[in-house]
C-alpha cells in the first residue's frame, strides 16, 4: 500500500541530544549513518550526510558534537550577515529533491538556530501548555523571530506556521486555561487546531521507536495525519494570501480532544510499518 501523502521528506536531526537519531535508531533498526548534521555542514554540503530510511523518507543524523557548529559558522564567516546566511546554500543545493525538509531544533536560540530559521520557509513554535513554555513562545516570537525580520527584511522570508500547543492532558484544569489564554494572546487563527495530548503510547514511541501494529498505534498516525494536513492548509493560505486570517480546520483523522479515531483515520493500515 503507498505511503499515506506519497511526499518526499528529508528530516534533519540538529538537537545537541539527538534524541530524534536515537529514536531513528530503534524504529529503523539503523545503527550508523554516513554523517552527522555537524560534519555535513563543516564538509561544505548536506549531500553525502542524507540515508534513506524508507522510499519516501530521507534522514540526517545529530550527534552530541553539535556544539562545535557554533565556532565553525563563526570561524567563516567575515560578518553576522554571513553568519545568518550560512546555511542558505547548502539547503538550496538540496531542497529542489523534497516536497518538505523538517529541522528537529532544540527550544533554544544560538548560532546555528540562527542559520536555520534564516533557511527555512516556515517555523513551527511547539508549545507545553505551561506557563512557562508560554513565555518562552512570546519571547521567541517577539524577541527572536521579529528583530530578525527586522534586521534582514530582503533575506528572510519565513513566516511563523503557527503555535503547536503540546503535552495537553485535558482533566488538568491550569493546562486548559493556558491553552484558552495561548489561543487569547496569539487568536485562534495562529494556533494549531490540531493539538498533541499527552498519550501513552507517544512515550512508547519515545521509548521503543515508532511502530504501527494496533490501533492505539494508528490513533497516533492519524493524529500526526491531521497535523500534517492542517500545515498543508496553513502554507497554502500563507502563499495564496500572505496569512491566515479566518483560518480552520476541522480533524480528518483523529479527534484529539475526543480521543475517537475518524472514518479516515480507520483507513490507515495496520501493516506494523512506521511510513
Amino acid at each position: 500500500k503507498p505511503p499515506l501523502f506519497n511526499q518526499k521528506v528529508l528530516l534533519i536531526d540538529v538537537d545537541l541530544q539527538a534524541n530524534t537519531t536515537s529514536n531513528v535508531k530503534r524504529t529503523f533498526n539503523q545503527r550508523h549513518f554516513p554523517q552527522s548534521f555537524v560534519k555535513a555542514v563543516q564538509s561544505g554540503t548536506l549531500k553525502n550526510a542524507i540515508f534513506p530510511l524508507t522510499k519516501n523518507l530521507d534522514f540526517i543524523a545529530g550527534s552530541i558534537a553539535e556544539h562545535e557548529l557554533t565556532d565553525t559558522i563563526i570561524d567563516n564567516s567575515k560578518s553576522k550577515r554571513d553568519r545568518y546566511l550560512y546555511l542558505v546554500k547548502m539547503v538550496d543545493e538540496i531542497k529542489y529533491d523534497y516536497d518538505y525538509i523538517f529541522f528537529d531544533v532544540a527550544p533554544s536560540t544560538d548560532t546555528v538556530v540562527d542559520a536555520i530559521i534564516m533557511a527555512s520557509d516556515y517555523i513551527i513554535a511547539v508549545q507545553e501548555v505551561r506557563k512557562m513554555a508560554m513565555e518562552g513562545t512570546s519571547n521567541f516570537i517577539g524577541k527572536y523571530l521579529q528583530p530578525m525580520l527586522d534586521n534582514f527584511p530582503e533575506e528572510a522570508h519565513f513566516q511563523v506556521a503557527g503555535v503547536l500547543p503540546a503535552l495537553l492532558t485535558s482533566h488538568k484544569k491550569r493546562q486548559i486555561e493556558n491553552y484558552r489564554e495561548t489561543v487569547e494572546v496569539y487568536g485562534r487563527d495562529n494556533v494549531f487546531h490540531t493539538i498533541i495530548k499527552n498519550h501513552d503510547r507517544l512515550e512508547n514511541f519515545g521509548e521503543d521507536g515508532v511502530s504501527l501494529e494496533d490501533y492505539n498505534d494508528r490513533k497516533m498516525f492519524g493524529l500526526f495525519a491531521d497535523l500534517f494536513c492542517e500545515l498543508e492548509a496553513r502554507i497554502s493560505s500563507f502563499e495564496k494570501t500572505g496569512d491566515v486570517e479566518n483560518f480552520t480546520y476541522q480533524s480528518k483523522y483523529f479527534d484529539a480532544l475526543e480521543n475517537i479515531t475518524l472514518p479516515l483515520g480507520k483507513e490507515i493500515e495496520i501493516n506494523g510499518v512506521a511510513e
